[in-house]
């Protein structure tokens, strides 16, 4: 059937058949156009495609592909031209996109890419040099129950992880992508650079035991020391093998996964010669006086239970022995690490993650046995003490150094063939530090790119180089740090520090899988369906138990890092936007409360002014703006109202809604922003009163500016803006105007700052990408958000250079930018005059009053809003001066003493308190001519007849002299003051028209300090009971 929003000649075409070129894409009817070949297709109605779903700029955006036509290209047919350029572009940027892939990874399966990559890394140092001592310590009861808690944890977290995983494509950085876009970025980011440090520790862990097992068969086989036979030795012989895993790193992870497939055969038949030795048992008299003695009940049941001991000054226990076994466990996700490299990560992940923890588990354990039941845990090594029946007898003066206790190479012993358990040792080593080495420099470019850290920390080290864009930098940074970890060269200490870091990584997996799927996003479906809230749950509480038990202080540390950079990510806050869990539970929170909340009846002591101030697009009332959020901010609720009397398009009213944001983004305000089209003004502010928020969470005073041209301006107008005020009485709320000398509006005087901050932002952008790493730090926190404050950069620059420190005050050096971004419509500095009345709400009051003249009781807002004004901090310094009015003298003293009482039961610090007795005297004749210049404008005929009738003056004389009379009181005690604040007048609707009571306001507030007129709704807004 025809689309009726293309109602104009077009010939229809579908110029692939119905599944174009390749068999497989999608079916569209297209417009052809015939004379102009740039606009040659248009798409309408596509079928579903995977096309239409992917983003367009990475992992940063949520932009969605541009292949999918609009709805306003679909209903509206004035828009086809706009669709045919939108579609050209994108078919013109395709080549770009091909080219940019056009350089393809090399991409692995699930058995090579994670099943062998995780048993590698599993099978890695603790398997050949300190499984038979964990069995020698905690006996294999223990033993079998460590495997089971490491396995358990481990287990869990694989299939934490396996439900992530298939919850949608990941891509590179494998353990960080995942908690990062489950998490947020504070503590993906945390736990990125956690993980990363976790994996160069195991790279050194692993780099000094081949080390240590490359210097037992120097000595073994051929009595060679290099320079002590023990840590300088190891240090020696570490350095040069990280630069050779360096080196085969540097090549690519083709050469990497085709070293550690060659390195798993080797790793195979290693341990098929250690339980083909088991079987043959002792073949020399040395062995056996080694202590291997072949399988035994016997010795099984001795070995049985723990028998701790003192080693390297420690007193042996569970805890200890189980921190140094535990490493044995975190090889898990190796395979997840290199999940940029895999042909199909979210099948690949689970199967090959899960598969590799129960075959490495079971041949731990099967390890353990053997070497409990073939092996005893002390003997001397001499055969004369064999023959005589000695050598298991250890005492201070018959010293034992081989056994489970002491003889790390009791896998050797016992194998058919040592030197090929010593292979089999280098590969399970080298294996695991390959894999560990590798995944580094990907973790590193893979955070930088997500740009959550600052230049100078993280960021470079995602530079690319060369055709195949390696970070270099990433890999230089790796080595450093894993060689300062491989001059430690004690294998039990590095274990030690390792365990906390992995343990902490767990934990976040943990907890990451329980987060989301109890929060349950619409988004959360994940294929993998083997996993379970609660059991995620108490397994990330277990990694953090584990933690404290293994080592209070380096727990500690552990958890202090992750907090400094989670802090160092939510000071910054990134623009990302991942859709994480922690924005679904936000959400969620939000709406439980505020659903909560309409069911709470309003209190007095819970009252909140809410306010909908009408402001236009914000950038063009920016003192309006700010004295609004003085009363909001930290406090309650503020929107940002804009009536627009023409209709708006869909792309129009989101340009105008971002260009709001950004401009309260820019300035920091903390408010919402709404627009109302194709009305007139009280109209729209009463659809703005009746629409705006939800629930209790919604406007209840009305904030209006002052109408400055009310005697000149065309009369509907006039009429719409007193029709306004009547609306906010109508709709029972609060309203209140303010007025300053000079106006509110800057539209004529102001230069358009959203196109400074755009333009900042471009540049900012731009300088990021150009800078060296060297200038990087001065850039990140110089450049921040408009390009026109080079006086605060340079002053920046200088601070940098001179005392390496930036300036402290940056509350201050904020609000220097945000006022350098004022500039007049040539974009020229603002005279200072005219910049102080922009900014007068933003800076510190001088020691003066606020003046509150609360005339009428209309629930006691007149008086909240001065005193929320006076506890802000540019407010506190102003002192708070109460005016009421009383009938004569006689009730002068009564009405001071209540008026003293009811303030003192408010709890309301005051300096002054004055009682005007004579407010209903006769204004003077000077005021009075004053006056009568300020009508003439409206006592003038117009088009429609005069604004103003001497018969409607006349008629409300009476009032017009009491707004006259108060007008010169507030001469006499207010015209020097900081605000003035005054109940705000108010009459029936209809009794007299909007140029008389504009002028009434005007009587009040013209030639005076800022002012603001306030009605409250006749509602308590303050209470004395507790």
């Amino acid at each position: 059937m025809e689309n009726p929003a293309f109602d104009f000649p077009a010939t229809i075409s579908n110029e692939n058949g119905p599944t174009g070129e390749d068999g497989a894409g999608s079916s569209s009817a297209s417009l052809a156009f015939p004379n102009n070949n740039r606009f040659r297709k248009i798409s309408r109605d596509t079928v579903p495609h995977i096309d239409n779903y992917r983003t367009t700029t990475g992992n940063n955006s949520n932009e969605m592909s541009i292949t999918r036509p609009t709805l306003r290209e679909l209903y509206n047919p004035t828009e086809i031209n706009a669709a045919a350029q939108r579609q050209e572009s994108f078919e013109e940027a395709s080549p770009d996109v091909v080219n940019q892939g056009n350089f393809t990874h090399h991409k692995f399966g699930w058995i090579e890419g994670v099943l062998i990559r995780n048993m590698m890394s599993i099978w890695g140092v603790m398997l050949f040099l300190r499984l038979s001592w964990v069995v020698g310590q905690a006996g294999i009861g223990e033993t079998l129950v460590i495997i089971a808690i490491s396995t358990f944890i481990t287990l869990v977290t694989a299939l934490s992880m396996s439900a992530i995983s298939t919850n949608g494509e990941i891509g590179g950085g494998g353990t960080y992508f995942v908690i990062s876009r489950i998490l947020g970025p504070e503590f993906g980011g945390s736990i990125g650079i956690i993980f990363t440090i976790a994996n160069i520790l195991d790279c050194a862990l692993n780099v000094v035991g081949f080390s240590q097992a490359v210097q037992d068969m120097m000595f073994e086989y051929g009595g060679v020391i290099i320079v002590d036979g023990a840590t300088n030795d190891i240090r020696i012989i570490g350095t040069a093998t990280l630069i050779f895993i360096c080196s085969i790193c540097g090549l690519g992870a083709k050469y990497e996964t085709k070293m550690k497939d060659a390195m798993f055969i080797v790793m195979l038949i290693s341990l098929s010669n250690f339980i083909v030795g088991s079987i043959m048992g002792p073949t020399s008299e040395s062995e056996e006086a080694r202590g291997f003695i072949g399988y035994s009940i016997d010795l099984l049941n001795e070995n049985w239970g723990p028998s701790y001991t003192i080693t390297g000054g420690q007193m042996q226990n569970f805890i200890s022995v189980f921190s140094v076994y535990f490493p044995a466990s975190i090889g898990i996700l190796a395979g997840a690490n290199v999940s940029g490299d895999l042909k199909n990560p979210n099948k690949a992940i689970p199967k090959g993650t899960i598969l590799a923890i129960i075959i490495c588990s079971i041949s731990y354990a099967g390890v353990a046995i053997i070497c409990a039941a073939t092996v005893t845990r002390a003997a001397t090594g001499i055969v004369e003490d064999l023959q005589n029946g000695t050598n298991l007898y250890c005492n201070e003066t018959h010293s034992c150094n081989y056994g489970l206790y002491y003889d790390y190479q009791a896998m050797a012993l016992v194998s058919a063939y040592a030197p090929l358990n010593y292979v089999g040792c280098f590969a399970a080593t080298l294996s695991s530090a390959l894999s560990d080495f590798f995944s580094c420099p990907a973790l590193l470019e893979v955070i930088a790119a997500d740009k959550l850290y600052p230049y100078w920390m993280i960021g470079f080290l995602g530079k690319g180089y060369g055709a195949t864009k390696q970070p270099l930098r990433a890999y230089a940074c790796t080595f450093i740090l894993a060689l300062a970890f491989v001059l430690i060269a004690e294998l039990d200490m590095i274990a030690l520090l390792i365990s906390n870091f992995f343990l902490a990584t767990f934990a976040l997996m943990n907890f990451s899988t329980f987060h989301v799927s109890l929060i349950k996003p619409v988004g959360w479906r994940p294929t993998f369906k083997y996993y379970n809230t609660w059991l995620s749950l108490l397994t990330g509480i277990l990694s953090i138990a584990s933690m404290m038990l293994i080592s209070i202080p380096i727990a500690m540390i552990t958890i202090g890092v992750v907090i400094f950079f989670y802090f160092v990510v939510l000071y910054r806050s990134p623009e990302v936007n991942w859709g994480s869990s922690t924005q679904a539970q936000t959400y969620r929170i939000a709406l439980n409360s505020i659903q909560q909340l309409v069911h709470i009846e309003e209190h007095a002591k819970n009252y909140r002014p809410q306010i909908l101030v009408l402001t236009g697009l914000p950038n063009t009332r920016p003192a309006l703006v700010d004295f609004a959020y003085l009363i909001c901010k930290n406090n309650s609720l503020m929107i940002c109202g804009h009536v627009v009397k023409e209709r708006l398009t869909h792309e129009t009213r989101s340009k105008l809604q971002n260009k709001a944001y950004r401009y309260l983004r820019f300035t920091k305000i903390k408010g919402y922003f709404s627009i109302t089209d194709n009305t007139d003004l009280h109209t729209g502010v009463t659809a703005m009163l009746s629409l705006s928020g939800v629930g209790k969470v919604k406007p209840n005073i009305l904030m209006m500016g002052y109408k400055n041209d009310w005697a000149t301006c065309d009369r509907n107008s006039l009429e719409q803006y007193v029709l306004t005020i009547h609306t906010g009485f109508e709709m029972n709320v609060a309203v209140t105007i303010l007025r300053l000398k000079e106006g509110l509006d800057c539209t004529e005087i102001l230069a358009d700052v959203d196109d400074m901050i755009l333009k900042a932002t471009n540049k900012k952008i731009k300088e990021k990408k150009d800078t060296p790493a060297g200038n990087a730090a001065t850039v990140e926190t110089t450049v921040e958000v408009i390009a026109s404050t080079a006086a605060i950069i340079q002053s920046k620059i200088k601070s940098t250079k001179e005392g390496g420190v930036m300036t402290k005050n940056k509350k201050k050096d904020s609000e220097m930018e945000q006022n350098l971004a004022f500039r007049d419509t040539a974009g020229k500095p603002l005279p200072k005059s005219v910049l102080n009345n922009i900014i007068i709400f933003q800076r510190k009051q001088k020691k003066n009053t606020i003046d509150v003249w609360w005339l009428s009781d209309d629930g006691g807002l007149t008086l909240l809003l001065p005193v929320i004004i006076n506890n802000r901090t540019n407010w506190a310094a102003t002192k708070l001066r109460i005016f009421c009015t009383a009938c004569g003298l006689n009730e002068l003293e009564k009405n001071q003493r209540g008026m003293a009482i009811l303030l003192s039961k408010f709890r309301i610090d005051y300096s002054d308190l004055v009682i005007i007795t004579d407010a209903d005297e006769a204004p003077k004749e000077k005021t009075k001519k004053w006056f009568d210049n300020i009508l003439q404008p409206a006592l003038q005929s117009g088009t429609n007849g005069p604004l103003l009738t001497k018969e409607e003056l006349e008629a409300f004389q009476y009032k017009t002299d009491r707004h006259l009379r108060l007008r010169e009181l507030l001469l006499d005690h207010s015209s020097d003051s900081n605000l003035v604040v005054m109940t705000l007048p108010i009459t029936r609707k209809g009794d007299f028209s909007a140029p008389l009571y504009m002028a009434w306001l005007e009587a009040l507030t013209a030639n005076m300090p800022p002012f603001m007129l306030v009605r409250g709704n006749q509602t308590s807004v303050l209470t004395f009971y507790s």
